[in-house]
């Protein structure tokens, strides 16, 4: 399995609540994705920074889906806000409600 993590500046002057209506306008881009196994959204407590992170079942998943046009609409989403983009190779993944783990070799 695969993890990147997208890193993002909130533009100055947004709040919260302006942050929640393209974070839950973008939830259903990512229902159907084959492949990625989970997203999550993260705001830190002050909004700066924010942060995309996906389970991808590969590396070359992740890489497959982020081209031009999620690149194109993410900028959009965020009014450009520059993003950097962090991978790692995620060996072991423990589902703690469910009391299992999957790992992958």
């Amino acid at each position: 399995m695969h993890i990147v993590i997208w890193t993002f500046e909130v533009m100055e002057g947004k709040n919260r609540n302006d942050l929640m209506i393209p974070i839950e306008g973008s939830a259903a881009d990512y229902q159907d994705v084959p492949e990625l196994i989970r997203c999550y959204y993260g705001l830190a407590p002050e909004l700066k920074p924010g942060v995309e992170i996906y389970l991808w079942k590969s590396k070359a998943d992740a890489d497959k889906f982020f081209d031009s046009d999620w690149d194109g609409e993410t900028s959009r989403r965020w009014e450009s806000a520059p993003m950097t983009r962090q991978d790692f190779d995620a060996p072991v993944v423990i589902e703690t409600a469910e009391k299992r783990m999957v790992t992958s070799r």
